[in-house]
């Protein structure tokens, strides 16, 4: 097992976050919503292991509501429980077959799995995206006007729903246009991967009319930490 399985899981629409639990050992958390990124988030796993001591052992599966959000553990071979946190936009198809997936792999080396499930490396937030790609914008502005960059950042975003939230007005700057509380939290690697590829269709374009565009992008534009956020 590795944890591009975990990450895979954790991309299926309507999946907040996931824990494994093994005994009393506090779970890690692996979500993209702040309610569950704290370093404690004591009131649910107070719930969860008193639940956990309180289901019958023929029980493989218990849900319950967290807040806003559903919780559901399911019991697995070696008493290894799967902790799923869950909203209401959850595919049951897809989370059916992403969850059996998981499952198979935790089952098949349960020891692994519990190694597996440390700490991932965290997902930018998109706070910090946008940031990058502001910085990126005003530096092109020493090659190009506004107007075509402006353009330039309309006609290179790729045709993704979720993309169509971000505003690009006429100074060439870029917003967000869902909820605020959103820039704080950590995007997900799916739209992760659509800013990069956003970020590039635009460097390829300002390449088209700035010679050596792209090497000046990788040696002046940006931090090395915007470097790694927003090129691959």
């Amino acid at each position: 097992m590795n944890q591009e399985v975990i990450r895979d899981f954790l991309n299926v629409p309507g999946i907040v976050g996931i824990a494994l639990l093994s005994g009393h050992s506090e779970p890690v958390f692996y979500t993209h919503h702040s309610a569950f990124t704290k370093e404690n988030p004591s009131n649910l796993l107070q719930s969860v292991f008193r639940l956990v001591e309180t289901i019958p052992a023929e029980y493989d599966r218990f849900e319950f509501h967290f807040a806003e959000h559903q919780i559901a553990l399911h019991r697995l071979q070696s008493n290894r429980i799967v902790l799923v946190i869950k909203n209401n936009t959850l595919n049951s198809e897809q989370f059916i077959s992403a969850f059996n997936a998981l499952a198979s792999e935790i089952t098949a080396n349960p020891k692994a799995a519990i190694e597996q499930f440390q700490p991932l490396p965290p997902q930018p937030r998109l706070k910090d995206l946008l940031e990058t790609m502001n910085d990126l914008s005003q530096f092109t502005t020493r090659f190009l006007g506004i107007a075509v960059i402006t353009n330039y950042w309309k006609s290179s975003r790729p045709e993704h729903d979720w993309l169509q939230q971000f505003q690009v007005d006429r100074a060439g700057q870029i917003s967000f246009l869902g909820e605020s509380s959103m820039l704080e939290e950590s995007v997900s690697a799916q739209q992760l991967e659509w800013i990069r590829d956003w970020g590039q269709c635009f460097i390829r374009r300002c390449s088209q009319a700035v010679r050596g565009y792209a090497t000046l992008v990788e040696q002046q534009a940006l931090t090395d930490l915007q470097k790694a956020l927003l090129l691959p």
